[in-house]
């Protein structure tokens, strides 16, 4: 059972006993995009709510001092080696936040903590029941959890109404196309033939940008072609020959047919935003949270950060098409989630302040300025009346996600290479593929599963 006295101690080791207020410097970093900042903001909110239920149990702690370190990132390998340098180095924050995926290379490694005592002890007291499920479930690595859920997300397809308009489609057509999708109706066929027309008439320099850098988009592409990722029984990663080629001959086609440049995987983020917000592509494969991204960041050159009825006019959103008529959509699930490090000094204090940001004020807070969405059953008003959330959270009856394997990184970089080399034409699919099955067979070995 926790001693208040090895707090004094934790805190005297600290170095912040002093003459006035006891306080305990919580230290945390977290990222993503430039409008997630509240994955640190929610940490520091819920100081105060921490702080009043310490008080109330007479703790001798009057002050919670976290610290919270946010970064922009557009590098995640090089984030997380700056991550386990500051580890090698003894100064690793207390409370990191990632996406679920990299729980099994944390875990494995031994950075983080097994959090399933405290999910128990403070079960009842946090309202842990309210959360979805799935998504502590999105938290585990061999039998224990390792995170607490912070956001999740849908990656819908956004297209360009007003091009469809001069496509001369009407506005019941237009509107009718989510709807088209989720019947399996509209198919990737269909998008990839809709997009040339667009580029052949002029209306558009590209018709289908996909984002430039390794992410989950890439394996959802797998999903759309009924692949699987993941062995359920063993855990083992699975090479889904058949589904990877399909992907692979989708990502060179998207460039043969002339709808996505061959450099894509070369092209900066704020260029393919620019040129999205701008209606220079048709289709783009992205996130909910772009939504938000749109409306704060100056990517257009004219409007600079788009007014949310300009979005509403001319873009709009749907599941990534089916791979065949009458097929399922499908959309992909990126649980963003806070871990508690082993250089925490008070791992359940860590996660008491972590668990507070699950309040639905918080909650609400995050998701509506960043165009995530929630993780509770039961949300706060201003989450319920927010328009936008509301016309995409049904995509979460379609979603996927990314393994938890301590290996992943590895898997994840090699398909993205693969990719890469189909479309700058380093690589015929066939070829990228046996290059694929050879790397990762070889790299790991008996964690892998070929299939097909």
């Amino acid at each position: 059972m926790r001693k208040w006295m090895l707090g004094l101690l934790i805190l005297m080791f600290l170095g912040v006993v002093g003459t006035g207020a006891e306080y305990i410097e919580i230290t945390a970093w977290a990222s993503g995009s430039p409008v997630d900042a509240t994955r640190c903001t929610n940490l520091v909110a819920a100081a105060s709510y921490l702080e009043q239920e310490l008080k109330a149990e007479g703790a001798p702690v009057t002050k919670i001092e976290p610290t919270c370190q946010y970064t922009h990132v557009e590098d995640w390998a090089a984030y997380m080696r700056r991550f386990r340098l500051a580890f090698e180095a003894g100064q690793a924050p207390w409370i990191f936040t990632v996406g679920h995926e990299v729980i099994g290379e944390l875990a494995a490694a031994g950075l983080i903590v097994p959090l399933d005592e405290y999910y128990e002890k403070y079960w009842d007291k946090y309202e842990l029941g309210d959360i979805y499920p799935a998504l502590i479930e999105a938290c585990k690595f061999r039998g224990k959890i390792y995170g607490f859920p912070q956001d999740t997300e849908a990656r819908p397809v956004y297209f360009r109404k007003d091009v469809l308009r001069k496509l001369g489609w009407s506005e019941e057509e237009i509107e009718a196309l989510p709807e088209k999708v989720l019947k399996g109706e509209f198919t990737l066929d269909d998008m990839i033939a809709v997009a040339k027309e667009a580029v052949e008439k002029g209306l558009v320099e590209w018709g289908i940008y996909h984002r430039p850098s390794p992410g989950g988009y890439f394996h959802m592409i797998t999903a759309a072609f009924g692949g699987i990722l993941q062995d359920p029984e063993t855990g083992k990663l699975v090479l889904d020959k058949p589904a990877i080629l399909k992907n692979l001959e989708f990502h060179y086609r998207l460039v043969k047919e002339g709808v996505t440049p061959a450099a894509m995987t070369q092209t900066s983020w704020r260029s393919i935003h620019k040129a999205v917000v701008e209606g220079k592509v048709l289709f783009w494969f992205g996130g909910t949270w772009h939504w938000a991204e749109w409306q704060r960041v100056a990517y257009h050159s004219e409007l600079g950060a788009l007014p949310e009825e300009y979005e509403w006019e001319n873009l709009g959103f749907m599941l990534v098409p089916a791979a065949e008529k009458g097929g399922k959509p499908v959309t992909q699930s990126h649980p963003f989630v806070y871990v508690v490090t082993t250089q925490a000094a008070d791992p359940e204090l860590a996660f008491r302040l972590i668990a507070l940001t699950s309040k639905p004020e918080l909650v609400a807070k995050h998701a509506i300025g960043s165009g995530h969405l929630t993780i509770r059953k039961t949300n706060a008003p201003e989450y319920e009346a927010w328009t936008f959330g509301k016309a995409v959270t049904y995509m979460l009856d379609y979603t996927t996600t990314l393994p938890n394997h301590a290996r992943w990184s590895v898997y994840h970089r090699a398909v993205y290479d693969a990719i890469q080399a189909v479309e700058t034409g380093a690589m015929k699919p066939e070829e990228a593929l046996a290059w694929l099955e050879d790397k990762l067979t070889k790299e790991l070995g008996d964690e892998l599963i070929i299939k097909g």
